[in-house]
C-alpha cells in the first residue's frame, strides 16, 4: 500500500536528469538504555535507525519541485521484535502560490505546545505515552500561500492505526485494533483543512480555523458479554468530526500568547446536540516567553466530555509548565511538568543533551510520576511504578 510513494519519488529523480539539484543523504542511529526507578537493572530500549534522501528539482533557489524518501527501522531487545517501514516519503510541486504534495507526510496544525486539540491528522506512536511521536501517513495535500491567508487542505485515502502503549503503561496488555488500517472504503477516508489569517497587529496576530472529518486515533473500549458475564474487550475507532480554532498573538517584549480549541463528536453524532458520550471539548491557553537563552512555556488545559445516562458530564483542569535553555554551545537543559487537578497527580520530566562532537549527541531524560493513593488518580497512580530514566547516544549523518 505504501510502495507508490517511493515509485513517485524515483520516477521524479529519473525524469529530472541534470535539473536535479541539492540532493542529500541523511539519517541517524540512536541506541538507548533505560531503567525504572526502584530497579537496579538497566533495560535495553528500542534502537532506532532513520535514513532518508531529499532534494530539489530545477533551480536551487526557485525549484519546481522538492522530494524526500525516508526509511525507519527499530529493534526492541526486550521482545526481539524488529519493525521496518516508510518514514516521510513525499513529492511536492510548486505552482505559483500553491504547494501540491503527495506521500507519507507529517503535519502540524494548531498553535500550542504540550496539548494540541486541532492537530489530529497524524496518529502517534504511544509506546511510551508520555513521549509520543507522530507517525507519517499517506496524504494528498494542497497548500495555498497568500499574503495574509494560508489554506491547507488534506485527504487521507486510508486509516493508519496508532501504536498503542506497551504493557507497563496500561492496566492490561494492549488490545489489537478491530479496524483493518489498509481496507479501502469511504469510511476510512479522512479529509479536512486548516485556514490561517495573518494580521499586522502589534508584532503579529495569527488566527486559524480547522475542520476535519475522519476516524479517531483514540480507541473506544467496548465490553462484550456472554450472558451476564464479560467475555472480552474490543477497541473501536469511531468516526470523528472536529471543529477547531487557534490563535497566536505577539504583543512584544519577548511574549507570545497562544490558544487552541478543539470540539469533537463521534459516531456521526450531531454537532449541536450530540448523543450521550459522543462529544468532547479541549481548550488550551498559555504563553511563551523568551529572555536570552531561556524559554518559558505555560499552559492551562480544559477538558470537557459529555456524559451518559448513568454518569454526568466530566470536566478536568490541568496546568503545564516547560522551561528550556542552552548552556554554552554544547549543552541543552529542559524540564517539563504537568499537574492534573481532577486526578490530583501529574509528571515532572527533566531532560538534558550534550553534543560530544559534530553529529554525535548524548541525551538523558527522566519521567517522574506522582498521584494520590486513594484511587482518585487512576492514571498517575498506575504510572507511579513506571517512573523512567533513559540515556541515548544519537549519531546523525
Amino acid at each position: 500500500m505504501k510502495l507508490p510513494s517511493y515509485l513517485v519519488v524515483f520516477a521524479l529523480v529519473a525524469a529530472s536528469g541534470p535539473s536535479l539539484v541539492a540532493q542529500s543523504f541523511s539519517g541517524s542511529i540512536e541506541p538507548r538504555l533505560g531503567w525504572y526507578w526502584g530497579s537496579s537493572q538497566l533495560l535495553p530500549l528500542t534502537q532506532d535507525l532513520v535514513v532518508g534522501i531529499d532534494g530539489k528539482v530545477g533551480d536551487k533557489d526557485m525549484p519546481t519541485a522538492q522530494y524526500k524518501a525516508g526509511f525507519d527501522a527499530s529493534y526492541d531487545p526486550s521482545t526481539a521484535a524488529t519493525t521496518a517501514e516508510l518514514g516521510e516519503t513525499w513529492i511536492k510541486l510548486f505552482a505559483g502560490p500553491f504547494d501540491i504534495s503527495a506521500g507519507n507526510q507529517v503535519l502540524a496544525w494548531g498553535s500550542t505546545d504540550a496539548f494540541t486539540p486541532s492537530d489530529v491528522v497524524n496518529p502517534q506512536d504511544l509506546s511510551i505515552p508520555v513521549d509520543p511521536v507522530k507517525k507519517p501517513v499517506p496524504l494528498g495535500r494542497i497548500v495555498y500561500n497568500g499574503d495574509i491567508l494560508t489554506v491547507d487542505l488534506v485527504a487521507e485515502p486510508y486509516w493508519v492505526a496508532p501504536t498503542l502503549p506497551g504493557p507497563r503503561w496500561t492496566p492490561a496488555s494492549p488490545l489489537p485494533a478491530t479496524l483493518d488500517p489498509i481496507s479501502i472504503s469511504w469510511d476510512n477516508v479522512s479529509y479536512g483543512g486548516h485556514a490561517k489569517l495573518s494580521l499586522d497587529l502589534l508584532e503579529g496576530l495569527d488566527i486559524g480555523l480547522t475542520a476535519y472529518r475522519g476516524r479517531s486515533y483514540t480507541p473506544t473500549a467496548t465490553v462484550n458479554f456472554a450472558g451476564v458475564y464479560p467475555s472480552s474487550i474490543s477497541l473501536d475507532y469511531d468516526r470523528l468530526t472536529l471543529l477547531g480554532a487557534d490563535a497566536v498573538f505577539v504583543p512584544g517584549g519577548g511574549f507570545l500568547l497562544k490558544t487552541d480549541w478543539g470540539y469533537r463528536t463521534l459516531r456521526d453524532s450531531s454537532i449541536v446536540a450530540p448523543e450521550a458520550g459522543a462529544a468532547s471539548l479541549q481548550g488550551v491557553s498559555g504563553f511563551e516567553y523568551r529572555i536570552g537563552q531561556l524559554q518559558l512555556i505555560g499552559e492551562y488545559v480544559l477538558d470537557w466530555a459529555k456524559g451518559t445516562a448513568s454518569a454526568g458530564d466530566t470536566v478536568g483542569h490541568s496546568l503545564v509548565g516547560i522551561a528550556s535553555m542552552d548552556v554554552g554551545s554544547r549543552t541543552s537543559l529542559k524540564v517539563a511538568a504537568i499537574y492534573d487537578f481532577k486526578a490530583s497527580g501529574g509528571m515532572v520530566a527533566p531532560q538534558a543533551s550534550y553534543t560530544l562532537a559534530d553529529g554525535l549527541q548524548l541525551n538523558c531524560d527522566m519521567f517522574f510520576f506522582y498521584g494520590s493513593t486513594d484511587g482518585s488518580s487512576l492514571l498517575w497512580k498506575t504510572w507511579n511504578g513506571d517512573s523512567l530514566g533513559r540515556v541515548s547516544l544519537k549519531y546523525s549523518f
